[in-house]
């Protein structure tokens, strides 16, 4: 039915929905996609109709967070209920320590790609941040998604000043004995949240750990969300990717952005920062003119949409300019 855009002329690329808030892991940093634990879920024929929505604008990317999704007795049928509609990237994000159990199913179901979150290289470290001594567990997991044919693996590597650092190096060999992207994250705040204690004490910026490893580039590349660099360099014989993700007042970042969210209580989220950006979808989800609905609720979405850091960026480079009477699609 066609292409949606925002105020500020992006587009409606992808969704990121959230299937649950429940986790069999306890790190200090999860943000929890920007909103707070519930018992309440999507059920997957719910979830399949808020893909068939997306799909009328033309969206044909998902990634299915949580919580840990692999929680979900369905997420199988639930992935497989999206390979329905999109013939695009499916993918998923989880900590991997389930990955034993689904990973064959789900690459069978029609799963892509997978993040796996691996915030450290020894076990002492991993502990600390996800409160459970879990990371053979984690490996466990990656080795199986690797067995059960996933080609396109990253690990999500939240970078802690002073914590987690200085396991950088190992995990880069870690990413090149198994041919996987390592994902370089900077923690994010929100605005009001930068001068808690948590933040001041383990924020990063990556400029430095980015500029070291642009300097063993053999090649770079870029992630077209978001506009995240991807280094390809060479650690001892073997290429490895290494991508940069470094969203805190970054308006680049901002502008690269093509996604919206789906909470697991039936929410729009326009941003993962932002506060209160809610649009309730879930009772919209019955009734023979659903589609219709949820279409409208998706185009109000979008007409909210803000990029988070445009304001340095407006007074550096005017990048972002508001569409004034666009109406936010087309």
């Amino acid at each position: 039915m066609g292409i949606i855009y925002d105020n500020w002329g992006r587009l409606l690329g992808s969704v990121r929905i959230q299937v649950n808030t429940s986790c069999n892991l306890n790190c200090s940093f999860c943000h929890m996609e920007g909103v707070s634990r519930s018992s309440s879920t999507l059920s997957s024929d719910e979830i399949e109709k808020i893909i068939q929505a997306f799909r009328s604008f033309e969206v044909n990317k998902i990634k299915f967070t949580g919580g840990e999704p692999l929680m979900r007795s369905d997420i199988v049928d639930i992935v497989r209920r999206a390979r329905r509609h999109i013939t695009g990237d499916i993918s998923m994000t989880t900590n991997g320590i389930l990955l034993p159990r689904y990973s064959t199913e789900l690459k069978r179901a029609g799963l892509d790609r997978l993040n796996i979150s691996m915030h450290g290289a020894d076990e002492e470290t991993v502990r600390i941040i996800t409160g459970s001594s879990s990371l053979s567990r984690i490996k466990d997991g990656v080795l199986s998604a690797i067995d059960a044919g996933f080609k396109d693996i990253k690990l999500n590597f939240v970078v802690l000043r002073d914590l987690n650092e200085g396991s950088i190096s190992d995990m880069v060999e870690f990413a090149s004995e198994y041919g996987l992207t390592l994902q370089l994250i900077e923690l994010q705040s929100p605005r009001e949240d930068e001068d808690s204690a948590y933040y001041r004490k383990y924020h990063h910026d990556l400029v430095d750990i980015e500029k070291e490893i642009s300097s063993r580039a053999i090649f770079i590349g870029r992630n077209s969300l978001h506009y995240r660099p991807v280094y390809t360099i060479i650690h001892k014989g073997k290429t490895v990717k290494v991508e940069i993700v470094r969203p805190m007042h970054n308006p680049l970042f901002c502008s690269g952005c093509t996604r919206l969210r789906v909470t697991s209580t039936g929410k729009l989220k326009t941003c993962l920062l932002a506060k209160n950006d809610f649009v309730d979808i879930r009772s919209d989800l019955s009734g023979s003119d659903w589609l219709n609905r949820i279409r409208e609720k998706i185009k109000i979405a979008m007409f909210l949409r803000e990029p988070y850091w445009r304001k340095t960026h407006e007074v550096k480079n005017n990048v972002f300019r508001k569409i004034e009477g666009s109406g936010g699609h087309i």
